[in-house]
């Protein structure tokens, strides 16, 4: 029991083991923790995709392990330091993931994914890699089995079919709208183009009414000025 409770806890106290097998552990399990949450975040299009998310953990990981190394080699008095320089630069990353965007906060899950990310770091730098692990799994669970329950309490998607005239303006303004569609993930095979007189243009699409940060698209799209109507179907 005492032998299983050492791998689970400290691997720092794991006797035979030298420090840079521990560095290296340490390194590879805070990647493959940092892959497991960036492929989440990459597969729902968010702005902490698996790069982001990877080097996060990492860099945590390796400021935590740094410290330690130096409070023992170099006799630092607090072997904290370094490690607590952490938590402002996750903090400035966080807020750059939080945009307020026209009257609208986004962003906020993205921003906690950061933190709680780097702290999977700071635990298995300081070579706790089996609760590392466990956290991993945890911030896992909350993004994918939340967001499930969210649709079960708010119900499912109610698409509309949806058909926006806009003046095409030399060709300008579609790139623009294309650009709110990409935002909000509408597939291009979902969308078809209708050419009117007069330089006026029309495309349909079905979009979801239900949730309210679904039908901020709406506001966005008659946020353009050449934009002259947008209708739904009941």
């Amino acid at each position: 029991m005492e032998q299983l409770y050492t791998w689970i806890g400290d691997i720092n106290t794991i006797p035979g083991l030298g420090r840079e097998v521990i560095g290296l552990i340490c390194v590879i399990v805070a990647a493959i923790c940092g892959s497991v949450i960036g492929l989440e975040r990459e597969r729902r299009d968010k702005p902490a995709g698996l790069r982001t998310v990877i080097l996060i953990c990492l860099g945590s990981t390796i400021f935590t392990l740094v410290s330690l190394y130096l409070a023992t080699q170099k006799q630092m008095a607090d072997p904290a330091r370094l490690a607590s320089q952490i938590l402002p630069g996750i903090g400035f990353l966080g807020a750059g993931a939080i945009i307020r965007a026209r009257g609208t906060v986004v962003g906020l899950t993205t921003g906690a994914t950061i933190w709680a990310v780097a702290a999977v770091g700071v635990t298995i730098g300081a070579g706790y890699v089996a609760a590392g692990v466990v956290f991993t799994l945890l911030i896992l669970g909350v993004l994918t089995i939340a967001q499930r329950l969210e649709r079960v309490i708010t119900g499912r998607c109610v698409p509309r079919e949806t058909t926006v005239v806009y003046r095409a303006n030399h060709g300008k303004t579609w790139p623009r709208l294309q650009a709110i569609l990409d935002e909000y993930r509408i597939p291009s095979t979902d969308v078809t183009h209708e050419r009117r007189d007069e330089g006026e243009r029309a495309f349909s699409a079905r979009l979801c009414t239900a949730h309210r940060e679904h039908r901020s698209i709406l506001r966005d799209l008659s946020d353009i000025p050449e934009v002259l109507s947008i209708d739904q179907n009941a």
